[in-house]
């Protein structure tokens, strides 16, 4: 138990470590060939025509008109435990990892599938990019921030 507790402290202070830096993303996986899960890259929303994700030898490019689907999720990073959970949760707050799954249409009219962990502060962001830029009609609905769209483009929020 004696060391217990500094491993646990330890491990409370690697995890910003882990966190990704302003701009990057990192390809958690989908069905995209030639891109392994795992690789961090840059994610460029300066584009009109497309979401493009460019990594070391691979590009990924996403059109909006293709896009038919998106979701925005949030995962706690590291499952601890009970005992450890409010022990961390005495010192800091729990650290979550934010997800973008978008579905779209490739080249060859096949449905592809990526998925996409982005910074803390990216969201909001790319939420209102993939809102604006994409073929449906996204508007807040009510005060509780859940929207509702219509078309062929759907966003979920997961709590």
């Amino acid at each position: 138990m004696k060391r217990f507790l500094p491993f646990c402290f330890l491990l409370l202070l690697s995890l910003p470590a882990f966190a990704l830096d302003d701009g990057h993303a990192k390809y958690v996986g989908g069905t995209v060939p030639g891109v392994d899960a795992g690789v961090i890259g840059r994610l460029d929303t300066t584009s009109e025509t497309s979401l493009i994700f460019l990594q070391a030898g691979n590009k990924i490019e996403i059109p909006y008109a293709a896009i038919e689907s998106y979701q925005y999720s949030t995962e706690v990073s590291a499952h601890l435990g009970v005992l450890p959970a409010i022990a961390v949760r005495l010192v800091k707050r729990r650290r979550h990892s934010h997800f973008f799954r978008i579905s779209y249409r490739g080249q060859d009219s096949a449905v592809q599938v990526v998925v996409l962990e982005v910074p803390k502060h990216m969201p909001r962001t790319l939420e209102a990019i993939l809102q604006t830029r994409s073929p449906g009609v996204c508007r807040p609905g009510n005060s509780s921030g859940d929207l509702s769209c219509t078309a062929d483009v759907t966003v979920q929020k997961l709590p």
